[in-house]
Formats: structure tokens, sequence, C-alpha cells
């Protein structure tokens, strides 16, 4: 049957809709049909734009320990080939760990200290940026050749085991206190840029300071923005014109809420926050948990709560001119490998794009290795939970791209920083859809996720898209068969609709080239 030709966008009201059934039943026979249950409607409104992307990132550690690499250079290179030339991870955190500790030593825990006692002197032999030094040659050097260059320092003030000489600092004189926070931060920056010719957009000042690790142990709202100001001012004073930070990165997403919001409210510290950082716990919680996010979203059921809180993060950025990122979640209880765990971060994903006008999401870490096999680190088996997007087995010499890793590609390997998510709406509360619109790179992609327990027939409307060029659909699919498996090339039925048949349970993203 040949398809019927029809410009969607000149019919109104009704007809739009009923034209769209029809194609759907007609129109679709090109298309093999495993089920016949009713088509499910995708509309994609090229014309109506929400937020820019950042991109996809995670927390970026080097597998570099006091014994050494880890890694050797084969294992580093397919390593790094993974998650950024495979995944794709354009941005995130870089974990500089400790490094107000004398120059030379590698024990830094166990010998960090204050530089001196004047926190307007930087006393170089205090400060030790052996981490740093890794983190540039191991995975920064590497990974940029694959686009890994929107990254920006994890420099958390963290008195809990970071930094612990501050505490007695802050309880005999605040003032001091904040300065000792400032001088810190300021003297990571000025070792990246003098030593690496690297000013990165962004500075990370907490991870959850007040909650779940309490790293500011206890700390309060206004520590957090005392801290902010403080660090602000003299960042600018030291030559750091455009200074920005991401806070405030709290273990919940009301938590980060009620902070941020504080935060905001204050014009001194607002002119410093380049983005508003969430996280998606406790442990156990909605988006935590894997069977959580399969039983809500996953069932056409999004937990209400969540998504109120969401709206208020998306409200919150749209009323200061901020983007929102969610930038921490892990322990979903399904094994790393799993497709349960793939499905369930490609739904988490779209929830936090669509409620929270999410600019940016991260998993946990980048990496994570075999070594605490050999009782190296606290869990014993890194394949046992999700949350990392790649594990190198060392014993194997394997590198595996996990579940988050491989729901994080249906994104990051088609949509750049830069791109614009678009409307877009499915007939079917079972079958998500994300649309994205890169007029950079002249592509529209679609993510599309089926979580019916049958094939989903589909006819996508592209309403108010225009191209110079003859449109073609290429893509991939992950099914708990296979990952990324390809999709495609294919014509689209007409310039304004395009049909296709997702299979049970399974991610899809296209792409056109406009």
């Amino acid at each position: 049957m040949r398809p019927i030709r029809i410009r969607l966008d000149d019919l109104p009201g009704y007809l739009f809709w009923l034209a769209l059934v029809l194609l759907a039943v007609l129109g679709a026979a090109t298309v093999p049909v495993g089920d016949e249950a009713p088509p499910v409607v995708i509309t994609v409104e090229s014309a109506r734009g929400n937020q820019t992307l950042d991109g996809f990132g995670a927390t970026h550690i080097p597998l570099v320990g006091i014994s050494g690499d880890h890694l050797d250079p084969e294992l580093r290179a397919r390593a790094i080939q993974a998650v950024y030339g495979e995944v794709r991870l354009n941005t995130g955190n870089l974990a500089v760990g400790i490094f107000e500790a004398p120059r030379g030593t590698i024990r830094l825990g166990e010998k960090q200290a204050n530089d001196d006692g004047d926190p307007f002197h930087f006393n170089w032999d205090g400060f030790n940026f052996v981490i740093s030094d890794v983190l540039k040659q191991k995975l920064i050097d590497p990974a940029r050749r694959f686009g890994f260059d929107d990254f920006y320092l994890g420099l958390e003030i963290n008195v809990r085991w970071g930094s612990k000489w501050l505490k007695p600092i802050r309880n005999k004189d605040y003032i001091r206190y904040l300065d000792e926070c400032a001088e810190q931060v300021l003297a990571a920056q000025i070792h990246w840029r003098d030593a690496y010719g690297i000013v990165p957009r962004y500075t990370q000042l907490f991870n959850e300071p007040t909650s779940g690790n309490s790293e500011l142990d206890p700390g309060s709202i206004r520590e957090i923005i005392d801290i902010i100001k403080r660090t602000g001012d003299r960042a600018r004073k030291e030559g750091f014109a455009d200074v920005k930070f991401v806070v405030p990165g709290e273990e919940t997403e009301a938590i980060s809420l009620r902070v941020a919001e504080a935060i905001l409210a204050d014009p001194d510290a607002r002119q410093y926050v380049g983005a508003i950082t969430y996280h998606s716990y406790p442990y156990g919680s909605t988006y935590s948990l894997i069977a959580n996010i399969l039983n809500t979203s996953g069932r056409g059921r999004p937990d209400p709560e969540k998504v109120a809180i969401r709206n208020r993060l998306r409200d919150l950025g749209k009323r200061y001119g901020k983007p929102v990122w969610m930038t921490e979640v892990s322990h979903g209880g399904v094994p790393a490998l799993s497709f349960e765990g793939l499905l369930g971060r490609a739904i988490h994903i779209h929830d936090e794009l669509v409620y929270a006008d999410a600019a940016a999401y991260f998993a946990m870490n980048n990496l994570r290795d075999t070594v605490p096999l050999y009782g190296h680190a606290v869990s014993l088996d890194p394949f046992a939970d999700e949350g990392d997007v790649a594990i190198v087995d060392i014993p194997a010499r394997k590198v595996f791209i996990t579940g988050m890793g491989y729901a994080l590609g249906h994104y990051a390997r088609w949509i750049k920083r830069g791109a614009v998510r678009i409307d877009a709406t499915s007939s079917d509360p079972l079958v998500l859809v994300t649309a994205f619109r890169d007029d950079r790179e002249k592509r529209l992609v679609i993510v599309l996720i089926n979580n019916e327990g049958h094939p989903s027939r589909l006819v996508v409307a592209l309403r108010g898209l225009t191209s110079n060029v003859p449109l073609v659909f290429k893509g991939e699919q992950s099914t708990p068969q296979a990952a990324w498996a390809p999709v495609g090339p294919f014509v689209p039925d007409a310039a304004s609709y395009t049909a296709i048949t997702v299979p049970a349970k399974s991610v899809t993203t296209i792409a056109v080239n406009l």
C-alpha cells in the first residue's frame, strides 16, 4: 500500500488527530507490525522549546591509588574509549580530592593540614596537587579527543574528612574560617589555571553539605551562603572574573530546593550561582531504587510528590535564569549490567528532563574497577549494584558499559550541549517520549521508551518541522537481548509524520538531519 501524503500542519483541530489515526492504520503497513493494538500517537512540536541542554556526566575519578595506576595503558585506553568515546559523557565534576597537605606526600588523608595560619597567603609548599596532576594526565588528556571538555572542579568544602582542621577554626573564628575556605578553593583554581592553562566555567563548592554526607558537619544554610559569597568575592579579586559555582547538591530534591531558594534569594550569593544542583536520594526512594522507577513512571504513574518537587526546581531555575542539574544517583538495587538498570535509568533521565527541565543528568562515577576484590575499598563487587557508567574487570581485562551507561548513551550519543528539549507527547502513558532540536548540528532527536509488555506501533507526528534536505532517520535500540542495536536508516512516510514499531520493554533513539 502506498503511504498517504498529507501535510499534517495544514489540518486544524480534530482533523489533525483523525488524520493521525488514519495514517497509523493505513500508512504504517510499511513497518513490521507485531501486535494489533491501537497505534500510539507521538506528537513532536519542533517549534516549542524548553531548556537548553548542558549535557550528561558523572563524578570523574582517575582509578589511580596510593599503589599506583590500577590500569595498564591498554586497559586505560579501552576504559576511556568506553566512557567518553562510546557513552560520550561531556561534563561532570573532577574529583580533585584532598589537596591542602604538604607537597610531596602521597598520604593526603593522613597528612591533611592548613598551609599556614594566614588565609590571605598561599604557602604553596602546603598544597599538594598530585590528584590534580593524575586527573590531567590520566583522564582529561586522553578523553579530550572524544569531546570531554566541559568538566569542572569538584573542590568541595568538607570538614568531616577532607579538611578536618577547618572545624576547630570555625568554632573559634567564623570569619577566618570563611577566608580559609575561600583560600582553599582559590589555591586549586590558580593551580589549574597556571599549571595546565585550564579555567573551567564552573566550580563545585559542596557535596551534600548539610544532608546525606553532611560534609559541613553539621553546617547551615547561612554558612553555605556565606561561603559562596566569600569565595566568589575572593575569586574575583584573584582574577577569576566569571566565577560561577554549582550549588547546593544536597542529598534529596526537597532539601536541595530549600537551600537553593535561600541562596538565590540573596543577591550577593546569587551572582555567583552557575547552576542549581540536586541528588535523587535517599537510598530506596522513588528515583534511587530501580524497582520504584519501574513501578511508578514505568507503569504510567509517576510519583506526584516527586514530580511536584521537580516542577518547583524547574520554576526556581526559570525565575532566576539558572539551569537545573541532577548530579548524583546510585544504588538502584539491581546488578550493574542488568537491562532493568538500563530501562529504569532511561525512564529516570526522561523524568528529570521533563519534570525538572533538567539541563544535565549525571551518573554516580565515570568508572569503577575490580581493585576492591583485592581489599582496597569498601564494596567487594562493583557489578552487584548500579550507578556508575563503566566497570573495568582487571583480572578478565574487560571493560563493561553498565545499564546506566547504556541509558545515558541513548541521550548523550545523539544530543550535544546546546540542543533544546522540545515539546513531545504520547497518547499512551506507558510509551514515554522526549525530543530535542539541535540547531547547530541541524538535527532532531527523539528518545522513545516503551514500557508496554508488547510491541507498540507508533505514529510520530512532526509538527512545525522544516528541512532543506530529504529526511532520513537512523538510530539505535536497546532491549533485553541487545543494547544500542542499529535502527534504520529509514525514510519517513511523509514530510510531517513517520511510523515505527518498537519492541516491548525497549528504549529507542531516532534522529534525523534537517
